[in-house]
């Protein structure tokens, strides 16, 4: 069935001929919208930094997938480089709480996001937005 359907045209599929522009390490591929490496899940997974106005959100991706997952050592058991993870968190986790970034938790069926604080030496979310 597969053959089958790779045969016939489609206005959904994309053509090879498009350009696609590969990024390596942090980059701005278009004003407010910054790919920063948060290599671990995979090795070139990104999160995604978007300014306007003023403010900061990030889309934490599968580096931080739910609120659950905020505590540094709480990472994914299927992650492909978990001691990786840990150290993009780290990263990550310094320039959220410095700069007030809002985190997107893109998995999170309860918490939709939340800006980074302190509880004693861990992480903490400070104003969480629920859903609904």
């Amino acid at each position: 069935m597969l053959v089958q359907m790779m045969g016939r045209p489609s206005s959904r599929r994309r053509s090879l001929a498009e350009p696609f522009t590969f990024v390596d390490g942090e980059t701005q591929p278009l004003p407010g919208i910054r790919c920063l490496p948060t290599p671990g899940h995979v090795p070139y997974h990104q999160s995604v930094l978007v300014e306007s106005g003023g403010e900061r959100v990030c889309f934490l991706a599968d580096l931080v997938p739910t609120s659950a997952h905020l505590p540094l050592p709480w990472i994914m058991g299927y992650d492909l480089e978990p001691l990786v993870t840990l150290e993009s968190k780290r990263r990550l986790y310094a320039r959220a709480e410095a700069e007030g970034w809002l985190l997107f938790f893109e998995h999170d069926p309860a918490v939709v996001a939340g800006r980074l604080g302190r509880d004693g030496k861990a992480f903490a979310l400070v104003d969480p937005l629920l859903a609904g």
